[in-house]
């Protein structure tokens, strides 16, 4: 534990690590939840966060052309972040939101996750159990480095001033990570010549402290072998990723730190790595010797607020809490908890800690790095959909008004009369003349004496064939305009309806499917690739619920693909009231009990309301009737017609 700077580096007035992790959080309870009844978290409340991650039971979500995700299950509310889905790193499924953790924490509005030494010992001790796994591929993004190992997990390790730890990860999660990732550390080449192939040998904490070493070993024949050192600090923005040889030489570093930038130490390829001062407190075991209020705050090894909590408490307790810690003993059952917003995990529940159910220690990793740096992903790739979007629909909209302006050009007219007008008066127009006072008759009858503008070179025939022709261009491009204003609006009304859609989205495969209709290139090319792949689908989602499967599209198209390529005539259909939004499609697939019906209605109207301009909004009301009474037609609501409806508000039971 360091309480005030290291070698010059602040670590901020509590002397822990804040990740600085803002999350918007809104409440949501049990009862405004379409299907909480039969879920295994019913009697929990429900949080919607950024990045939420819920499990429930019987209820599986995939993207159309993946195969189904087993696990975990989908959250019943659709009012929630949908996650993207992630294999389990352990049987526990996790009712409880990544980000906002608890109900209490979630209260705050806002909060900020931080940690101590000792639950980076805890990462230590849980990763070990991967000693004597084999890397088998490096990737890496922005500030953050993924090392893939056999069993098909990744060592996720960051050194972000607002997610810095390490966590293990499926590959699925980092692939979402790499395909939002807008570059590639320097340390990730390194890293791929020195230790691809190579096999974590070691995992260990340095010096009690927020610091983690992994050692890999590579044979390289006859019986020689390399080892390199990893070393991560997470040290708020002062977090740096360090690639060691078998002396302790650096080789590589995520941030190099020149002696003008720090004064204490620097680190640089080529010279001797150097820890920073450890921090010269009573060690664990001598306090456990004497246990004093007094003395505890001086313990070396954990944060300090957790010491200020325990300090706080009877000593009984205190020495439970710490008597477990920096031994060779089991601790599956340490117990994950949010002290205000520190997170910590210990042999017992503080007074006052908010737990975490469901969650054991391999998660708290999660909870600190992952979370923090897919969501920041997630709305770094959201917001480059919506600024296309935008600029698209201003762009519509600049040309609406154009042609809308050419429609209303009155100087057609005016031209043809000026033509008729020359033709009649020809005979008595001088040659020559830049003007010509004509007269003609309207319709009423009524005499109209005008002064025509003239070109002094043409005869008057010939100037009156120059209006006649201005006026046929200017009809004839009305004609066009008219035209092209019908599909300019057809446009328009397609990017509302997907920022709207795109608007309540918070699942990264939803994203990628609209990314994928747009064009926008995420994902890394594929090398070798020469097998053509059929065309994409229109973008949209489906949701198995076991005894029926439920089709939401996800845009303009996809709205038109699940209504009228993929629904049958009895199939149900969705759609937020008055608003854009998307088109939801029940279809049952056995005979439902009347229980799971009215389930399944609500399940569906919450999700059209959730992907609609007002999803926000827990009484949106959303209109429903058999997919035989819906009709296209064009600027509509929805772009439909439909009859024979019923409404519900959605989320309401």
């Amino acid at each position: 534990m360091h309480t005030g700077k290291t070698n010059g580096e602040a670590f901020g007035k509590d002397g822990d690590f804040d990740s600085h992790d803002c999350l918007s959080i809104d409440s949501l309870t049990a009862s405004t939840t379409a299907l909480a009844s039969c879920s295994a978290i019913a009697q929990q409340p429900l949080l919607n966060a950024k990045r939420c991650k819920f499990s429930s039971d019987g209820y599986r979500e995939f993207s159309t052309g993946q195969s189904p995700v087993n696990s975990p299950n989908l959250p019943l509310d659709p009012s929630h972040r949908l996650p993207t889905a992630r294999p389990p790193l352990s049987p526990i499924h996790f009712p409880i939101c990544y980000s906002c953790l608890s109900a209490n924490i979630c209260e705050l509005g806002v909060f900020f996750i931080s940690f101590g030494p000792e639950l980076v010992w805890i990462w230590s001790k849980v990763l070990r159990g991967h000693i004597g796994k084999r890397v088998q591929k490096l990737e890496g993004g922005d500030c953050w480095a993924a090392i893939s190992i056999s069993g098909s997990l990744v060592l996720l390790l960051s050194w972000g001033a607002q997610n810095c730890g390490i966590a293990v990860i499926s590959e699925k999660e980092k692939k979402e990570l790499t395909s939002g990732a807008k570059q590639t550390p320097p340390i990730v080449n390194a890293l791929k010549s020195n230790i691809s192939g190579a096999e974590l040998t070691g995992i260990s904490q340095l010096n009690r402290d927020r610091m983690i070493k992994l050692t890999f070993t590579k044979t390289i024949g006859a019986g020689f072998s390399n080892t390199r050192h990893l070393i991560l600090e997470t040290m708020e923005r002062y977090s740096n990723l360090i690639l060691l040889d078998e002396n302790d030489i650096v080789l590589e570093t995520a941030k190099h730190i020149h002696p003008a930038d720090n004064r204490f130490r620097s680190i640089l390829p080529g010279q001797p790595y150097s820890m920073p001062p450890e921090f010269k407190g009573t060690s664990l075991e001598e306090w456990l010797k004497d246990p004093s209020a007094d003395t505890l705050r001086s313990v070396a090894g954990f944060g300090k607020k957790l010491l200020e909590r325990l300090s706080e408490m009877d000593m009984q307790n205190a020495l439970l809490c710490l008597n477990g810690f920096y031994k060779e003993e089991d601790i599956s059952l340490f117990i994950p908890q949010m002290i205000k917003k520190y997170l910590t995990a210990l042999p017992v529940l503080l007074e006052g800690a908010s737990a975490l159910p469901d969650t054991d220690i391999t998660d708290t990793g999660r909870i600190a790095v992952l979370s923090p740096i897919a969501d920041g992903t997630f709305t770094k790739r959201r917001k480059a959909v919506t600024d296309l979007i935008g600029h698209e629909t201003v762009r519509r909209e600049k040309q609406t008004a154009d042609i809308e302006k050419l429609l209303h050009e009155e100087d057609a007219e005016k031209y043809k009369k000026y033509g008729d007008a020359l033709v009649a008066n020809a005979w008595q127009i001088t040659p020559g003349s830049q003007e010509a006072s004509v007269a003609y008759w309207d319709n009423k009858g009524n005499e109209i004496k005008e002064t025509v503008p003239l070109d002094p070179r043409l005869s008057a025939s010939k100037n009156a064939a120059r209006y006649f022709a201005k006026y046929k261009k200017i009809i004839s491009a009305q004609e066009r305009a008219a035209k092209v204003l019908i599909k300019v609006k057809e446009e328009l009304e397609d990017l509302r309806e997907l920022m709207a859609i795109i608007e309540s989205m918070d699942d990264t495969e939803s994203i990628a499917l609209v990314e994928e209709e747009l064009g926008i290139k995420n994902a890394k090319k594929r090398k070798n690739v020469k097998k053509k792949t059929a065309a994409p689908l229109p973008p949209h989602k489906k949701f198995d619920l076991g005894y029926a499967l439920v089709f939401a599209g996800l845009s303009s198209k996809g709205n038109r693909y699940v209504t009228f390529k993929l629904a049958n005539p009895d199939d149900i259909w969705f759609h937020a009231q008055g608003v854009p939004g998307a088109h939801v499609i029940l279809r049952f697939t056995s005979a439902p009990t009347e229980e799971e019906k009215d389930k399944a209605l609500q399940f569906c109207a919450s999700l059209a309301a959730k992907y609609s301009k007002n999803g926000n909004n827990p009484g949106q009301r959303v209109d429903y009737t058999l997919r035989k009474y819906v009709s296209p037609i064009k600027g509509g609501e929805a772009n439909v017609t439909y009859r024979e409806f019923k409404s519900v508000a959605a989320g309401r039971n």
